[in-house]
């Protein structure tokens, strides 16, 4: 069964019902299949083969899902692009990626006219009203609405995600049919109130996030009503969980903490809205109390990562329920292996390590992913026989909740973005007043964590918190930009050299009681 498959069977089922609202027009199953049907008939007209990728840059908007389900018809590669990414790391992706079709928002002029000059491929562009592009109406009006006579392999690649990398490059995940089709299965099982076609779906996470990417999917083979939001909107989203009945919706703990700061919010009616998941950063217990009885609905907590499809770990309703019950420690994990997934602790010569003990957290599914995009040595790496190396450390209890404790490869995350620092790093030791550099997360009452720079400045040189800001504007994304900056005069190191991050990170994190999510 291919993703398609899905939408195909609701076009014949229930064609009239609604599949998407996206800016006040809402599409039935019927249309988003015949659109579907025109995108993947015009991209084999523009020479799209098999396992061909076709990149999509823009804020979250209809043509991502339409991107999805076509490039599944023709057995093409989606690409879907971070927008808030500069031009040099867009270009780096799309070059790596050997991208063939690029659609383009009309929001991101300014991005593209940066980028066009950085890119080694001849790419056709595909844009709303941009010169020099192909014209999304007029593209597809012009395409037959019959679906294309193209077999497609279960084991086919689908989609192609970029996560970002410990040498300073973001390395291609590539996840099949089969690794979807089996998160579909895997939610439906695990949480049957997703398959609802009576409810609506709120999808306001960026689509080229695993997080949004496997919403839009997994919402279109349930049959549900996705309501798709362009960004995270507070008010539009709190409107939304109040009039219409919300069978779920994703967000981040960043967007979570958002609205429960805004006045009033205790007073509004969610009796509508059904569960609330959760995931990609820490979130505080204090936080989710107060969610938990804002919301007064069913909350479940996901913990996985792209090369894992998102997959793996679940902190159940039942679990959540448990811990407001008598078992508050409970709220400290990720969880336990949802249907189908395996978890271990693996300490450093690959033994597997008994309960309460720390190691590297491994996590196995029918979701791991296929390879990185033309890395066989990082591939071999973090994957061994279906098991996915997360980086991360933590252990297993006697009853299998697993508990995060720290990280091995050093990332960030900041309200839901990750961020390695040797990225942050190479972009402030260009820098002529900066002699030697490193970059940790602390903990931050928004985002989850912060980042902060140590800076151990070249003689006779100044540099202050605003002017590194400024420095790495138009180098790296904005949430990748340092806003904390100490000056110090000597980074701990080890006897070979390495730059010793546990001890500058362990007095900002000693009293935190979740240092990693």
């Amino acid at each position: 069964m291919l993703i398609h498959h899905y939408l195909e069977f609701y076009e014949r089922a229930i064609p009239d019902a609604p599949c998407y609202t996206f800016n006040n027009t809402t599409c039935n199953y019927r249309e988003f299949n015949e659109s579907t049907n025109q995108l993947a008939n015009g991209l084999l007209g523009l020479g799209v083969e098999k396992e061909q990728r076709v990149a999509i840059l823009a804020e979250n908007c209809l043509q991502h899902p339409l991107l999805f389900m076509a490039c599944s018809k023709i057995g093409a590669i989606s690409v879907p692009l971070n927008y808030r990414l500069a031009a040099e790391e867009l270009a780096y992706i799309i070059n790596d990626s050997d991208t063939k079709v690029l659609i383009v928002g009309d929001e991101m002029a300014g991005t593209l006219e940066a980028l066009r000059p950085l890119l080694s491929n001849d790419i056709t562009l595909i844009t709303s009203s941009l010169p020099d592009s192909l014209h999304w109406n007029s593209f597809l009006e012009s395409q037959a609405n019959a679906k294309p006579d193209i077999w497609v392999d279960r084991d086919a690649p689908l989609l192609q995600l970029y996560t970002s990398g410990t040498t300073g490059h973001p390395k291609g995940v590539i996840l099949t049919q089969f690794n979807i089709t089996q998160l579909t299965a895997m939610n439906v099982l695990a949480t049957p109130k997703r398959v609802d076609q009576q409810s609506a779906s709120i999808l306001c996470a960026p689509l080229f996030h695993i997080g949004g990417a496997g919403s839009a999917i997994l919402n279109t083979c349930a049959g549900q009503h996705t309501l798709l939001h362009q960004a995270f909107d507070p008010m539009k989203l709190l409107d939304d969980l109040e009039n219409y009945p919300v069978g779920n919706v994703f967000m981040v703990p960043a967007m979570i903490m958002f609205l429960l700061q805004i006045p009033g919010i205790e007073k509004r009616d969610f009796s509508k809205l059904d569960t609330i998941f959760y995931g990609a950063s820490p979130i505080s217990e204090t936080v989710l109390r107060q969610a938990m009885d804002v919301f007064k609905c069913e909350f479940i907590q996901l913990y996985g990562m792209t090369e894992t499809a998102g997959a793996g770990i679940l902190l159940s309703p039942s679990d959540h329920r448990r811990a407001l019950n008598g078992k508050p420690e409970i709220l400290g994990s990720c969880g336990r292996p949802t249907i189908g997934a395996e978890a271990k602790v693996v300490g450093e010569n690959g033994e597997t390590m008994p309960a309460g003990e720390i190691g590297e957290i491994w996590l196995r599914s029918d979701c791991s992913m296929l390879r990185y995009h033309n890395l066989p040595d990082a591939t071999a790496k973090d994957l061994t026989d279906g098991w996915v190396h997360t980086g991360d450390a933590g252990y297993m209890d006697e009853e299998g909740y697993l508990y995060l404790k720290d990280r091995i490869k050093d990332m960030v995350v900041s309200g839901g973005e990750n961020i390695y620092p040797v990225e942050v790093e190479k972009v402030l030791a260009r820098h002529g007043a900066v002699a030697d550099v490193a970059v940790i997360g602390v903990p931050d009452d928004k985002f989850g964590e912060a980042l902060l720079a140590f800076v151990v400045l070249k003689p006779d040189s100044s540099l202050t918190a605003e002017e590194m800001v400024e420095f790495c504007r138009d180098k790296i994304a904005g949430y990748k930009i340092p806003r904390k900056l100490e000056v110090v005069a000597e980074l701990p190191r080890n006897p070979s050299g390495k730059i010793l991050k546990k001890v500058l990170r362990e007095p900002y994190w000693k009293d935190a009681k979740r240092s990693i999510g």
